[in-house]
C-alpha cells in the first residue's frame, strides 16, 4: 500500500484579505513602550517581481518549467504563509496584530510598527527594543524553503537599513546597542555594504543609514533589463520623523480604553475600531487627497515655482485638477486602511493602494507620551509621477502633529539619461489587468527633489521652522539621499 500523500502546504498569507488577532488586540498594553524611533529594514531580493526565478512574465509569455514543476509559488515572498512570518517576527520580539492585503502587496500591523511584503521585496519597521536584525538568518532560510530555491544573502539586489538615533540607547539589546555592531552584522549577510552617519553626531537628532547589495550592473545589462521594464517608476522613500509633539495634538492619541476591555459586539475589535476613528478624526486617512480640494493649508508646491518655472511648465498661478503635464485628469489613489489605538496611548496605521500598480503604501506610528513624544510618517508614494506635491504632504503631516523638532529624508532612485527614452510614457496608463500603471514622468523625477531641497525657506516663512542641517549624499546603485533637520523658531 502506497504511503498517504503529504499534506498540502499552508496557503499564502494573502489567501485571506484581512486578519485580526482579537486576543492580542484586547490585551496589548503599551504603558512601557516609550522608544518611538524605529529600525527600518528594506530588502530587495530581486529587482522586480518579473526577475523572480520562475515568475510568469506576461509580456514574454514564458515560465521556467523546471522550477514550476517543483511547486514554486510565483508570487515570490507573498507565497510565504503567515505562520512563517510569525516565527520570523518572534525573533524580532513583536507580534502580528492584523493584516490587510490587495493584489499588489500584504501589510501587517505589528505590536511594534509594521511589515510590508511584496513579491520581490520586504520592509520591516519596528520600534521599542525590538531586535530587527536578529531575524536575518531565519528570514533567508524561510525564503529558500518556501520558494524551493537557493537564496544567497550576498547576491540580493539591494538592502537598506536605517534608523534615527535612539532616545534611550541603553535600553536596546542585541547588536542594536551600537551602530558599529549593527553594521558588522549586516556586513556578514550582505555585499558591498556602506554605512553613513547623517547629521550632527553630537546632537540628539542624527540619523544612520546602511546600503548594500549587488554592485551596479554593466551598461549592456542595464539596457537589456530596462527593455523588459518600459513602465519604470523611480523608486523613492520619504520619511518625516518628529519629536516633541504639540501636547494638544498628541492628546488625540491617548485613550481611556483599558487592556482586556472587550467590545459589546464579538465581531468588533475595540483597538482597531478606535484606531480607524482616530485616523478619520485627525485626517490621517486623507493624506493623499487631490490638491484641488478645499483646505486651510498653504499650497507650498506652487510657491516653490519661480515665474520662469511656471512658464516653462505651462502652469499659471492657479493649478486646476488637471495635471499641467498631461491633458488627463490625475489618477485617484484608493487606499485600504488598517489602524490600531494602543492602551493607554499610542497609534499605528498602514495604508496600501489598491487600484494603482506599484505597491504603494504609507504608514504612521505615534508615541504621544510627554517627555519622549514621537511620530513618524513613511511612504513610497510616486510623487514624481502624479499631481500630488511632496511638500503638500509634508505640510499636512506637520499641521497634524505640530512638532517642535523634525527631520525628513528622501531616498530617491536616479533616473539617468538612458532611462529617459524608456520612461517617457504618460502619467497614467492601464496595465493588462485594468489597473492604473504609473510611468516614469522623466525629467520631472528631479522636481520633487528640487522642491523639497528648497523647502527650508517655505517652512521658515509659513510654519516658523528654522533649518539646522541639509545634507545630500550620492549613494551607490544610482540612489541619492536628501536629509534635512528643523526646529521651531
Amino acid at each position: 500500500m502506497a504511503p498517504p500523500p503529504p499534506p498540502p502546504p499552508p496557503p499564502p498569507a494573502y489567501y485571506q484579505d484581512s486578519f485580526v488577532d482579537h486576543e492580542l488586540s484586547k490585551n496589548l498594553d503599551s504603558t512601557f513602550a516609550f522608544e518611538g524611533p524605529e529600525k527600518l529594514l528594506e530588502i530587495w531580493f530581486w529587482k522586480s517581481e518579473n526577475d523572480i526565478p520562475g515568475h510568469i512574465n506576461k509580456d514574454q509569455g514564458s515560465v521556467d518549467k523546471d522550477i514550476d514543476e517543483k511547486g514554486v509559488h510565483h508570487e515570490g515572498l507573498r507565497s510565504i504563509p503567515m505562520q512563517s512570518w510569525v516565527r520570523i517576527l518572534d525573533l524580532v520580539n513583536c507580534k502580528i496584530l492584523s493584516m490587510k492585503s490587495c493584489k499588489f502587496m500584504d501589510a501587517y500591523l505589528l505590536s511594534e510598527s509594521s511589515l510590508f511584503v511584496f513579491p520581490h521585496k520586504m520592509i520591516l519597521k519596528t520600534c521599542g527594543t525590538t531586535t530587527t536584525l536578529a531575524c536575518l538568518k531565519e528570514l533567508f532560510a524561510t525564503v529558500a524553503k518556501n520558494l524551493a530555491m537557493s537564496v544567497n544573502s550576498k547576491e540580493i539586489y539591494k538592502i537598506f537599513y536605517s534608523r534615527r538615533c535612539f532616545m534611550f540607547p541603553d535600553k536596546q539589546v542585541h547588536v542594536h546597542k551600537d551602530w558599529k555592531s549593527e553594521v558588522a552584522l549586516l556586513n556578514e549577510f550582505f555585499s558591498s555594504g556602506k554605512s553613513y552617519v547623517v547629521g550632527n553626531f553630537a546632537s540628539d537628532d542624527h540619523w544612520y543609514l546602511y546600503v548594500g547589495g549587488k554592485e551596479q550592473e554593466g551598461e549592456q545589462q542595464q539596457e537589456r533589463k530596462a527593455a523588459f521594464h518600459p513602465h519604470k517608476v523611480v523608486d523613492q522613500t520619504f520619511e518625516i520623523l518628529m519629536t516633541e509633539l504639540d501636547p494638544q495634538c498628541a492628546s488625540k492619541f491617548i485613550y481611556s480604553r483599558k487592556p482586556g476591555q472587550e467590545a459589546e459586539n464579538e465581531q468588533d475589535d475595540l483597538g482597531h475600531s478606535l484606531g480607524l476613528d482616530t485616523m478619520v478624526e485627525t485626517e490621517l486617512d486623507s493624506i493623499f487627497e487631490p490638491i484641488n480640494v478645499n483646505t486651510h493649508l498653504p499650497s507650498p508646491s506652487l510657491s516653490d515655482l519661480s515665474e520662469d518655472d511656471e512658464q516653462e511648465n505651462g502652469c499659471g498661478k492657479r493649478r486646476s485638477s488637471v495635471d499641467c503635464r498631461s491633458a488627463t485628469a490625475p489618477t485617484k489613489f484608493e487606499f485600504i486602511h488598517d489602524a490600531f489605538a494602543f492602551t493607554p496611548c499610542g497609534y499605528s496605521s498602514n495604508s496600501i493602494c489598491s487600484n494603482v500598480k506599484g505597491g504603494y503604501y504609507y504608514t504612521l506610528h505615534i508615541t504621544p507620551e510627554s517627555g519622549w513624544s514621537y511620530a513618524s510618517f513613511e511612504t513610497n508614494f510616486p510623487f514624481n509621477n502624479t499631481t500630488y506635491p511632496i511638500t503638500q504632504v509634508l505640510f499636512k503631516i506637520l499641521d497634524i502633529f505640530k512638532p517642535r523638532k523634525f527631520s525628513m529624508t528622501l531616498i530617491n532612485e536616479i533616473c539617468d539619461g538612458k532611462d529617459k527614452e524608456l520612461c517617457s510614457d504618460a502619467d497614467a496608463d492601464m496595465d493588462d489587468d485594468g489597473d492604473s500603471a504609473i510611468g516614469c514622468g522623466y525629467p520631472d523625477d528631479a522636481s520633487n527633489y528640487k522642491t523639497l531641497f528648497g523647502s527650508d525657506l517655505l517652512l521658515r516663512d509659513m510654519l516658523g521652522y528654522k533649518k539646522l542641517e541639509k545634507v545630500v549624499y550620492d549613494l551607490q546603485n544610482e540612489y541619492s539621499l536628501l536629509y534635512m533637520n528643523f526646529e521651531k523658531i
